[in-house]
């Protein structure tokens, strides 16, 4: 399944357009949780950062234009 890891912070929305293959919901998850901690690795601009993930609602590669689904907060920085 495709997920992108789109990015939150006090300046707004930086969406991932690319995303990323993984096996299940969990793999995402923990995806997400090393994205935040290498952002809080990053210092005191991306230490609110927000990481949300959203599952393609259409399988099929990222370049379709597809609809990238819903997106939930999982991981704070």
């Amino acid at each position: 399944m495709r997920f992108f890891f789109h990015i939150v912070d006090k300046y707004g929305l930086s969406p991932d357009g690319i995303g990323c293959d993984h096996a299940d919901q969990d793999a995402a998850i923990l995806h997400a949780q090393r994205i935040a901690a290498e952002l809080a690795k990053a210092g005191e601009f991306f230490r609110s950062s927000v990481v949300f993930v959203a599952r393609a609602a259409v399988p099929g590669p990222a370049s379709c234009g597809c609809d990238q689904g819903t997106a939930v907060p999982i991981a704070k920085v």
